[in-house]
């Protein structure tokens, strides 16, 4: 019985797990754009739309500032808005180069997503 009951618990944990990673980040605002390149990089090629930007965020990676530097561009222009992060209201920017962060006070976190393809380009 009693391994029952942990068994049940860890499960409990795990979708806990997976669905606070989901909700890490809600009310995700679009709120501008900016690139330093803007004959080749685009508004277009960025997720402009707050239900995109929410998307990168749900289904990217969160990465330390080396692993984001070493493996993955660091493209010249970026959309950026608000979130709610642990009921605090943070900034982000979505590059695209499918990197992104948020910045939540002092505390910066890095994101990268291999799975978003769908999310750049045209919108």
């Amino acid at each position: 019985m009693r391994a029952r009951v942990l068994a049940l618990l860890a499960g409990a944990a795990l979708v806990a797990s997976c669905a606070t990673r989901d909700a890490a980040f809600s009310n995700v605002y679009v709120a501008d754009f900016h690139s330093t390149e803007p004959a080749s990089c685009r508004a277009s090629d960025v997720p402009r739309s707050h239900g995109k930007a929410q998307a990168f965020f749900s289904r990217a990676k969160e990465v330390d500032y080396k692993t984001l530097h070493d493996n993955y561009e660091l493209a010249p222009c970026y959309a950026e808005g608000t979130l709610t992060r642990q009921g605090r209201s943070c900034d982000w920017q979505i590059r695209a180069g499918a990197t992104g962060s948020v910045q939540c006070g002092e505390q910066k976190l890095y994101f990268a997503c291999d799975t978003c393809d769908d999310l750049f380009g045209a919108q």
